[in-house]
């Protein structure tokens, strides 16, 4: 190509890539302004039709049109980060192209001729005056770019930068010796007063023990362990798979996975009437953790600003056995605010039947044997956290796992169930998560799954191992994923519901916008997926296919998250209200009890027995 035809080609191709990058800049800067001035995930028109649908709960028309306006504002959402993210890449491509051909135009201008002084004395002239003209484009694209980078992160999140100061003390077990007595307490103090603490701080690679337990023997599946308190030995080996299912011991009972394998519970009961509420008892602290069951004993926990406590009821009768009051734990300076609902106790504890496990919003997490003597405690720092810590723990074998996503940083780590001391450790590129993890079986080993933004991610639980991982989230993730038959379920309001088929790399099966849970999690069985709303539809998918096989309107919306047990599946909405459905490919509604009181916790289940936590008191059904 001839030098002129060269000069002619770059000079066009810079005038059509600039000109395209200052509309690209100029729609960018349009968008940036509409989102400032109106937020896409909070409607007004949305939040006036639910407060008129919570004085008419039976207009079913009012019910279509809030459905409607939520699907359309969610499409609106991904449009408008599609854009932003595509706008992004075709302005630096434009930048990029206009660079290059004024680059070719000026190499193959200075080839054709060399000016005299008068031709480059007029060059500069024009230069200087086009100056401004380039400054004023170069301001464009900067604004632009600087937009793009705040919209993209428009659901980021707040720092904080206060300080707390937390007072030492000594820890107390409350007891209450008799069931057949009065209610009465008794404050003791823990055997050991002189125990150290230990702040775990985020560029320490490992923790410390606060006991420092001898090893007797080397095999962790028949461990015994002889601690520097009593000098007596106690075999402490894990539970067994079957130890595990016979009880509830975590978030969304064995494995996080949103099954019971209990018989005989009940669908028919009336909180006003008392009938087949066998009792209630009150809780002192707030909280919107989840009850869990080992062995007739229910274990929960409360707190609020300056109070932190783990319960033990007897799960037959209701009587408080003891309540371990956490204290005297040093924490890192650092401010606490956590919302109203989210609080200070909003993850569920866990036990293996040897210890129990228990983590707050301020970072505490504690250990405690079945008789609420505690074994080791810490703080695991701070949770830079604008809702509030609410990931739920995780036992597997020896390890204690936890998933610690903030703003600052996401990583998952493992601690030892019998000293705290850390195991191993995960960092994660992943953002700020509020959903717990599930442990699923692929067969020959079993996979740690996190949820959080923008991916699912798979761990080996016993090394921390980062297995495989896949972008198909965003915003705030609060629902856990599901599990069913090797199927995996991720979904999040303003995101999408997504079944994947794990593996390095996993396999994606199908995706859907149509029904998003905002906190209650997903959950599968046989084939089946079922969701619920927080704008109170039910919904049951194909878990192949992804075709909605049925759905269900309800009056209020869903925080608790539903769980299969006995051929049936209990959805428990805010007011308290239980539908109980057959697990199935038709809509079989069974019943829809009432507690007569709001709750937002996940229930627990035992052979026989339902166990709820309501806003003030924990109560039991069961014949």
């Amino acid at each position: 190509m001839r030098n002129e035809d060269k000069k002619i080609l770059a000079l066009r191709t810079a005038y059509i890539a600039g000109i395209f990058s200052i509309i690209i800049s100029s729609i960018m800067l349009l968008n940036y302004w509409q989102l400032v001035s109106s937020d896409p995930l909070e409607s007004e028109a949305l939040k006036s039709l639910v407060e008129r649908l919570q004085e008419d709960t039976s207009n079913e028309e009012l019910k279509h049109e809030i459905r409607n306006l939520d699907l359309m504002a969610r499409n609106a959402y991904f449009t408008n980060r599609w854009q932003i993210r595509s706008g992004s890449y075709l302005l630096v491509a434009g930048i990029v192209i206009t660079v290059i051909a004024l680059r070719v135009y000026y190499a193959s201008k200075a080839e054709i001729i060399k000016p005299d002084e008068h031709e480059a004395s007029l060059d500069i002239e024009l230069f200087i005056s086009r100056q401004w003209i380039i400054y004023t484009v170069m301001l464009v694209f900067g604004l632009a770019l600087i937009a793009s980078f705040l919209t993209i992160n428009h659901l980021s999140v707040y720092r904080t930068s206060d300080s707390l100061n937390q007072e030492e003390s000594v820890p107390t077990t409350q007891i209450i010796p008799n069931p057949d007595e009065a209610v009465t307490t008794a404050s003791i103090p823990e055997t050991d007063t002189t125990e150290t603490e230990v702040i775990i701080n985020r560029d320490e690679t490992s923790d410390q023990p606060v006991t420092d337990p001898v090893l007797v023997e080397s095999d962790k599946k028949d461990m015994a362990v002889v601690t520097a308190e009593t000098g007596e030995s106690d075999l402490l080996a894990p539970p067994t798979i079957d130890e595990i299912i016979k009880n509830y011991p975590s978030f969304r009972g064995p494995f996080g996975l949103g099954i019971s394998y209990h018989k005989d519970i009940p669908t028919d009961w009336d909180g006003a009437s008392g009938n087949r509420i066998l009792w209630k008892a009150p809780i002192s602290l707030p909280g919107y953790s989840s009850p869990v069951y080992w062995d007739q004993l229910l274990f929960l926990t409360g707190a609020d600003e300056e109070n932190e406590s783990i319960y033990c009821f007897d799960a037959h009768t209701g009587q408080l056995l003891w309540e371990h009051k956490v204290t005297g734990i040093p924490r890192p300076t650092g401010t606490i605010k956590p919302t109203e609902d989210t609080g200070f106790a909003a993850p569920t504890a866990t036990t293996d039947g040897r210890y129990v496990f228990a983590i707050y919003a301020t970072g505490d997490l504690i250990c405690l044997d079945m008789d609420g003597n505690k074994i080791w405690s810490k703080n695991i720092g701070i949770p830079d956290n604008h809702y509030g810590h609410s990931s739920s723990l995780l036992v597997w074998k020896d390890f204690l796992l936890i998933q610690f996503d903030t703003n600052q940083e996401g990583k998952v780590f493992a601690a030892d169930v019998h000293s705290g001391e850390q195991l191993w450790e995960t960092l994660r590129s992943s953002t700020i998560s509020w959903a717990s993890p599930i442990l699923i079986n692929v067969g020959d080993h079993h996979e740690l799954i996190l949820a959080s933004s923008p991916d699912i991610s798979a761990y080996d639980p016993e090394d921390g191992k980062k297995l495989w991982s896949v972008d198909c989230l965003s915003g705030e993730i609060g629902p856990s994923p599901a599990y069913d038959n090797g199927i995996l379920f991720s979904a999040n309001e303003y995101a999408k519901l997504t079944a994947l088929e794990p593996g390095d790399p996993p396999k994606l099966l199908w995706e859907s916008n149509e029904y998003l849970p905002e906190v209650s999690s997903p959950v599968a069985t046989q084939g089946l997926l079922f969701i619920s709303t927080s704008y109170g539809v039910i919904v049951c998918y194909d878990g192949k296919s992804g075709d909605i096989l049925w759905e269900y309107e309800c009056d209020r919306g869903f925080y608790a998250s539903p769980i299969i047990v006995d051929g049936k599946i209990y959805f428990l909405d805010r007011s308290g209200k239980m539908y109980i459905f057959s697990v199935s490919r038709t809509m079989e509604l069974i019943n829809d009890p009432e507690l007569g009181a709001g709750t937002v916790s996940t229930p627990a289940f035992s052979e026989g027995r339902i166990y709820i936590r309501g806003n003030d008191h924990l109560y039991c059904i069961g014949s």
